[in-house]
């Protein structure tokens, strides 16, 4: 009841900064389409490819960070959580790729202009800044059901992998407002993986454990499925959070302390990859469902952390061709802009098909495919085995997951995958609602997002396919 109520309210009060609009950075009017012209559609990335996108993303934080380096603000469409929230989203969703190069690569991103990006120091001022509750780019406690509590998991890793390079007073104020998370109320579901991540890191910091960590553990582990998959919030449906955030987080937290059963999270990370790998085709397409679809470019982070740990289940090669075949297909699409991930599925926003809650910075966690394979030292399988056939690449093929009820059919002539959803056999194809102009209107006059959740096509179509086109 409380929270319907909160929901209510949030729908009726103007978004802070709504009309604050952000200047596309001028460099990336010709790297754009050079990114787009050199690794869009290519067969295979090599390794240079992987470093210049991670210049790319550097050199659009460098053009659109503050002065204290503790938000990033992107341009694009704003969402629900309002201007000042929206820029530590951009902070932590692209500072998390930044911690992974710096922990196996080096304090400097080499950028594709030529030039250099201290992606150390930026990390390190952005979160002394952001922690510290007596500077003004303090980022703010967080509250019940704050987008903060969700931002708290990607600067809790950051944290932890930098853990090291902190000094006394930033490692003081990161693990109190960390740990200021912890009695937080959340949504449910996935939005348990931040409070946990944001308390281990906090120990990791001085802090001493929090009890409530395992309480946490436990309603994760309650949205278990067969198959490795993982029920999104006992809502009776699947979608691809199971790959970019619950076999994301979960690993992750499993290396940062004993409260998570690793054994239990890399088994299911290794069965789920084994058979998610057969969504991938060649031409980078994967059956996509669900929401939050423009994380798009994130799908292959399983298959590579799964790899790390059972190169014998899940081939180091496989993983690498299928985090190639997808980076190379939504940049051919145009999933590139501004020095940052485009707020839909192809080559434009598509605001009819991006829930409110996603703002400027959202679509950044499209990186953490990138994050998983730069957690992989460079002498790692996973960067010097030669990529391997995706399974349609093999053969024909069909299989079925029973813990999702999806049967996966891959066809070895077209080399095209499709997944069938058993619990929507029989349902009649439903239509896509666009953004008419009332809906225009009243996010003017009101100053907040009006757009379709289009959730019956996302979630309740019979079928969907690799090739499916939903730009």
């Amino acid at each position: 009841m409380l929270t319907r109520l909160c929901d209510g309210l949030r729908r009726l009060r103007p978004v802070e900064g709504w009309f604050r609009r952000v200047a596309p950075d001028p460099r990336f009017r010709a790297l754009d389409p050079r990114i787009r012209r050199e690794i869009g559609g290519k067969s295979a990335l090599s390794r240079q490819d992987y470093d210049t996108l991670v210049g790319y993303f550097a050199l659009g934080v460098a053009a659109y960070r503050s002065p204290r380096c503790e938000r990033v603000h992107y341009p694009g469409l704003p969402g629900t959580r309002g201007w000042s929230v929206e820029g530590v989203e951009g902070f932590a969703r692209s500072g998390l790729l930044l911690a992974a190069w710096v922990s196996t690569r080096g304090d400097e991103v080499p950028t594709p202009d030529g030039g250099r990006f201290h992606a150390a120091d930026h990390l390190l001022r952005g979160v002394a800044a952001g922690s510290d509750p007596d500077s003004p780019a303090f980022w703010g406690w967080p509250v019940d059901l704050d987008q903060r509590i969700i931002e708290a998991g990607d600067i809790a890793l950051i944290a932890w992998l930098l853990r090291d390079r902190l000094d006394g007073a930033t490692r003081r104020n990161l693990a109190r407002w960390l740990t200021a998370v912890l009695p937080c109320q959340v949504y449910g579901g996935n939005w348990h993986l931040a409070p946990l991540l944001a308390g281990l890191a906090a120990a990791a910091l001085g802090t001493p454990p929090d009890p409530s960590l395992g309480e946490r553990v436990k309603a994760l582990q309650s949205l278990a499925l067969e198959d490795g998959w993982y029920e999104e919030n006992h809502a009776g449906r699947v979608d691809h959070y199971t790959a970019w955030q619950m076999h994301f987080g979960l690993p992750l937290a499993a290396r940062m302390g004993e409260v998570v059963d690793a054994a239990w999270v890399n088994e299911r990370l290794v069965r789920f990859a084994r058979g998610f790998a057969a969504f991938f085709t060649p031409n980078g397409g994967v059956p996509m469902f669900g929401r939050s679809l423009c994380y798009r470019f994130a799908v292959p982070a399983p298959l590579i952390l799964a790899a790390a740990i059972a190169p014998e289940a899940v081939a180091p090669g496989l993983a690498r061709r299928a985090l190639d075949v997808v980076w190379a297909h939504f940049i051919a699409e145009g999933g590139l802009a501004h020095g940052t991930v485009t707020q839909g599925c192809g080559d434009r926003p598509a605001p009819e098909l991006l829930e409110n809650y996603l703002g400027r910075g959202s679509c950044l966690w499209s990186l953490r495919s990138l994050v998983a394979a730069y957690l992989q030292p460079p002498t790692s399988p996973f960067w010097t085995d030669p990529p391997l056939p995706l399974p349609v690449e093999q053969g024909s093929f069909e299989h079925h997951l029973a813990g999702p009820d999806l049967a996966v059919i891959g066809d070895g002539k077209s080399l095209v995958v499709e997944v069938r959803h058993g619990r929507n056999r029989g349902l009649p194809e439903p239509r896509r609602e666009p953004m008419g102009p009332a809906r225009r209107l009243a996010q003017v006059v009101f100053r907040r997002p009006f757009r379709p959740d289009n959730y019956a096509i996302k979630y309740f179509r019979p079928r969907y396919r690799s090739d499916d086109r939903w730009a």
